[in-house]
């Protein structure tokens, strides 16, 4: 049995429906009919108008804005060519590496809509659900509001000041001023906007809906719920309804209306949601007026209970997991900050299919499509509110808005997740200056009973770098339950789990001054990759890793890097410009796996071999790689002009020894190190195949091959999507392949690639993974990288195919076919 009262349980989505239902609540669910509005969220992301720069009067309703350029959203305006140049990228940008060379800046957005089609006593909102970074708000002219976080969704009553009969202008001032970011933002309205149609009178409150999974026992889950109603009408009935995957009702319950609804219910043989077994219902939350429905809300959820404890560390459902996870900024690589369902698919699918089986959303919450996608397909989330307090990192940082705005920001991560079974835990900050204290400690400790009164069901964390801070006793009065009167530290007295970033070696050390505390690694070198691994097979108190980071990302260019310097030169300055994106994650930009993380196939158990070959390092010259980076090796045996020259190549695998042989004969062996799972040998260079066999205890576990391949002499392109209706949000990723003549990826290859797309789809982005590519990513031209590109097309919402051709000098074209 496990239950919430016995160990820091978690539940995300469960549903809280009433125990006694009674004839009439079946009844009246059965025969209850829709909203006369069938969509309480409608779409509102086509039909705006775009003006990049600054301006007064912009949102004037009489304003001109004939000559503004007409786009649908996302929009990130930062991954666009600047005005009257061919590339987003300027070396001079204000914030430098932190944002990859790209600019913020202002920009205007209007749109002109008519609501007559809705019923009048309708109340009428609008939802963005993330604009970065400052968005000011306007109405027929009039002021609706302003949000200075650009991570959380924010929404305003339009309903005072529409007119219901005639045109109706909305205007959006967005401004991503100064040094504001750490890493890449966009600036934008990068998340869909929805216009929510809504009850005038009594409706379900926006996030209102609390759910989880109270105790899982004897084949049952019992399930609770609270439910907010906004002016409630003693009349009415909160009903909930769960249904499974098929739609079947499983579990109703009905209860009078009021302003908090408290409910119940047991479900009997529930399919439980886990990272490995992604079971979702639906839940249903529907406001009765007698058979009529007045307000209806769906949304997926999750049965399972998760438990921390020192003994079995994470349990899922009963069941100790680890986690092997990876931290992600929020762009979407060629896409900039734009943000769609199916980017967010393939990046929790790429994971995935790496043994990935969490993620932690750094340095803020996540967007809901990336929430959501983890819901579907199991991964568990770690959502995250601030990456400062008070004290800043940059000048124009949150922490100039942090004292005024703390509270809403942890209100909009919270509710909008907390009932996503993927949400494991909710960190309160990553890294923060001046934490420890007796300030930091304060802010600790109010943002931490902000959350918990919020959701009390999930563990607060936060990501801790550095000392921890002085030794400190809570007070019976606010300390964690169990904890008043113990010695803590100031960095983790209020934090329910602790994160550690790159405390490698502080774990072991720390675990017998506080034998009481559950930790993870919030943040982790690929290099540590080993020790990480064997610190979660042998205790269990420690709960995983989460690596910076799982996949590369714009900004913060080069801390991955490896650059090759003239012995006697100091590394410092050698990442900046053209280096654009991090190089750091175990997947690059376009979704192809990098050295490391063939290297963590290994150690995570997907592969027994795995072969690289480093990149050679000219005499009087040395490789520098950075904390975050890995060495230069590649997975190809192309080296001309290597011919006889010695080269290192790698091998990862859990074996004992590698035997070595080039062009088919034995040249040596080696003997794999075991405390890094990694062994190596010096290979004279000869055009053919390498190949490297692993044995463990004389029996062969693995075999890898590299050949040199031909010269460029085909273009493969490759749709990932098995199919395509071509609407609106869907998007199409075309892999871009150069081959030799006996179809073989030539890892060498750099050629100009040129791109036409004919039918109803839009180019989004065209490009590769070089971290120092500087031209554009919305050009219909690109360069090849180590062989390879990626086209991302979008469809216009209308049936048809979409032939896209892809174009090299030299070369035969290469095409595919959507729909």
């Amino acid at each position: 049995m496990a239950d919430r009262r016995t160990a820091l349980a978690l539940t995300a989505g469960g549903v809280a429906i009433a125990a006694g239902v009674e004839g009439a609540a079946h009844a009246a669910l059965a025969r209850s009919r829709r909203p006369e509005v069938s969509e309480r969220a409608l779409s509102f992301d086509d039909g705006w108008l775009f003006q990049r720069g600054e301006g007064q009067g912009l949102e004037a309703v009489a304003l001109d804005d004939a000559g503004w350029r007409k786009l649908t959203l996302p929009h990130d305006w930062s991954v666009e060519d600047l005005p009257g140049r061919d590339t987003p990228f300027d070396k001079n940008a204000l914030a430098g590496t932190a944002t990859g060379f790209t600019t913020g800046g202002e920009g205007w957005y209007r749109k002109h809509f008519h609501v007559d089609q809705f019923p009048v006593g309708r109340r009428i909102e609008i939802l963005f659900e993330g604009a970065y970074l400052e968005s000011d708000v306007w109405l027929n002219g009039r002021h609706l509001g302003r949000n200075v976080h650009g991570y959380i969704p924010f929404a305003f009553d339009l309903t005072p000041f529409l007119d219901r009969t005639g045109d109706n202008v909305l205007a959006v001032r967005v401004r991503n001023p100064g040094k504001n970011s750490r890493w890449y933002s966009g600036s934008g309205i990068y998340l869909p906007v929805k216009l929510n149609i809504l009850p005038g009178g009594a409706r379900l409150a926006r996030w209102g809906v609390s759910a989880w999974t109270r105790s899982l026992s004897g084949g049952r889950a019992d399930i609770a719920l609270s439910t907010r109603v906004d002016q409630p009408d003693a009349r009415l009935k909160v009903a909930t309804r769960l249904r499974d995957d098929n739609g079947k009702v499983v579990a109703q319950a009905i209860s009078p209306a009021a302003a908090q609804v408290e409910q119940s219910l047991s479900v009997r043989g529930p399919k439980l949601w886990s990272a490995a077994q992604p079971s979702l219902y639906t839940l249903e939350t529907v406001l009765l007026d007698g058979d009529k429905t007045v307000d209806l809300v769906t949304q997926p959820f999750g049965i399972r209970i998760i438990t921390f404890d020192t003994q079995r560390g994470m349990c899922v459902n009963g069941d100790p997991v680890k986690l092997r996870g990876g931290c992600v900024h929020h762009d979407n690589g060629l896409l900039g900050a734009c943000s769609f369902a199916d980017a967010a698919d393939r990046r929790v699918r790429l994971l995935k299919e790496r043994g990935f089986n969490a993620i932690r959303s750094s340095h803020n919450p996540s967007s809901p499509h990336l929430r959501e996608a983890c819901d579907r397909l199991g991964m568990f989330l770690i959502e995250e509110a601030f990456d400062a307090w008070h004290v800043a990192k940059l000048p124009q940082d949150f922490a100039t808005q942090f004292p005024a705005h703390w509270e809403e920001v942890i209100r909009a991560m919270v509710l909008p997740a907390r009932n996503s079974p993927s949400v494991i835990m909710w960190s309160i900050g990553n890294e923060i200056p001046d934490r420890s204290t007796d300030e930091g400690v304060k802010w600790q400790w109010m943002l931490a009973n902000a959350v918990k009164r919020l959701d009390p069901t999930r563990p607060v964390t936060a990501g801790l770098n550095g000392s921890l801070g002085a030794p400190m006793i809570a007070a019976q009065g606010t300390a964690r339950p169990g904890r008043a009167g113990k010695v803590d530290n100031a960095s983790t007295i209020f934090l329910d789990i602790p994160g550690y970033n790159y405390r490698l070696n502080d774990i072991q050390r720390e675990r017998k001054q506080h034998p009481e505390r559950v930790v993870y690694a919030s943040e982790t070198f690929a290099s540590n990759m080993v020790d990480y691994a064997r610190l979660m097979e042998r205790e269990p108190w420690f709960l995983g890793e989460f690596l910076w980071t799982a996949m590369d990302y714009i900004g913060e260019a080069g801390i991955g890097a490896t650059v090759q310097l003239k012995n006697g030169t100091p590394p410092f300055g050698s990442t900046g410009w053209p280096w654009v994106n991090a190089w750091c994650g175990d997947i690059d930009l376009i979704g192809h796996q990098k050295a490391a993380s063939l290297a963590r196939d290994v150690v995570w158990g997907l592969s027994q071999l795995e072969m690289t070959v480093h990149y050679s390092v000219p005499e009087g010259m040395y490789e520098y790689v950075t904390s975050w980076g890995w060495p230069d090796e590649r997975m190809s045996w192309n080296w001309e002009g290597q011919e006889g020259k010695p080269l290192t190549v790698r091998f990862y695998t859990p074996g004992d020894r590698v035997e070595v042989l080039l062009n088919g004969s034995k040249i040596g062996e080696a003997k794999v190190s075991p405390d890094k799972m990694r062994a190596e040998y010096a290979v004279p260079y000869a055009p053919g195949t390498i190949e490297a066999v692993a044995y463990r205890d004389g029996t062969v576990i693995g075999r890898r091959r590299l050949t040199t391949t031909g010269a460029p002499a085909a273009i493969r392109c490759t749709a990932e999507q098995g199919q395509w209706q071509g609407g609106q949000d869907e998007l199409s990723y075309v892999q871009i392949e150069i081959l030799d003549a006996s179809g073989r990826i030539v890892p060498v290859a750099q050629d100009r690639l040129a791109i036409t797309v004919e039918g109803p789809a839009e180019l989004l982005a065209f490009g590769s993974a070089d971290p120092k590519w500087t031209g554009s990513v919305k050009s219909p031209e690109t360069a090849a990288f180590r062989g390879r590109a990626l086209a991302i097309l979008r469809g216009q919402g209308k049936s048809g195919r979409v032939s896209i051709r892809v174009s090299a000098k030299g070369l035969p074209d290469g095409s595919v076919t959507l729909g």
